[in-house]
């Protein structure tokens, strides 16, 4: 019994200093466009357990990140605002890593002119635009809705044929003169493919790719039209492969005759 009850003191223990998750509704309050503001937010400013919420609409219609690299929970504009909003930043160096869910439930295409990082397998509901880098690494995104991506880089990571980026669902990721850079740990292994998304990447340039080893290489001939990479072996190793084949049937065929 003080087994049992030792346990579930630790549990509890255990439960109580989990972070807890908060909304962090932006109020406006201060006035001045800065994340950093605490009296922009109820009931402060946003910490890396918060679901952030855009509830009033912000001066000029912009929010300034400007805490360096921040991580957030979430990220809902709310159908309170009344007119597009942009989250933007003061420095280059200022990037926003969310961990959930992106959702626009207001009319308007609200966008992130800063770096935007994924930070977790998630779904982002449009219309949203992201007019900046963006990572999604290994990550799968589910899109609900048409998203557009208009900035200098879009990048993708693979770990091997199960764990690698992606986008999902019946949303359409428009790119837009990015490049889409392919990252990540692969090595190759010969056949593998790689489906990006479920739409295309028409409009945009294919980058960087993992480097392969092993005599193999990428065939990246449909990844624009359809999002898919395969990996196959370099036209010399098939060369080399036919060469040592035929050599081989030549080998069997004239011991074959040498023998009757």
């Amino acid at each position: 019994m003080k087994t049992n009850l030792l346990q579930i003191s630790f549990a509890i223990l255990i439960f109580a200093l989990q972070p807890k998750s908060q909304a962090s509704l932006w109020t406006d309050g201060g006035g001045d466009q800065l994340w950093s503001t605490g009296a922009n937010w109820s009931p402060g400013v946003p910490i890396n357990s918060s679901n952030v919420q855009i509830g009033t609409q912000p001066t000029g219609d912009q929010i300034g990140v400007d805490t360096g690299t921040t991580t957030v929970a979430s990220f809902v504009f709310n159908n309170t605002l009344t007119a597009a909003t942009d989250i933007t930043t003061l420095s280059s160096t200022d990037t926003l890593q969310i961990n959930g869910a992106i959702t626009n439930s207001s009319s308007f295409t609200n966008s992130f002119s800063l770096q935007v990082i994924a930070g977790a397998t998630a779904v982002w509901t449009g219309p949203l635009a992201f007019t900046n880098i963006v990572n999604i690494g290994v990550f799968q995104i589910t899109l609900a809705n048409a998203i557009t991506f208009s900035g200098p880089s879009l990048n993708f990571d693979i770990t091997n044929a199960t764990i690698h980026g992606r986008f999902l669902g019946a949303g359409t990721a428009t790119v837009t003169g990015a490049t889409i850079n392919i990252g990540g740990a692969y090595t190759g292994v010969a056949n593998d493919t790689f489906d990006l998304t479920s739409g295309n990447f028409s409009g945009a340039t294919l980058g960087t790719l993992p480097t392969l080893g092993g005599g193999l290489t990428w065939n990246s001939s449909n990844f624009l039209t359809n999002g898919t990479l395969t990996v196959v072996p370099e036209p010399s190793t098939w060369a080399l492969l036919a060469g040592s084949l035929t050599t081989v049937m030549i080998f069997r065929f004239r011991r074959r005759r040498s023998q009757i």
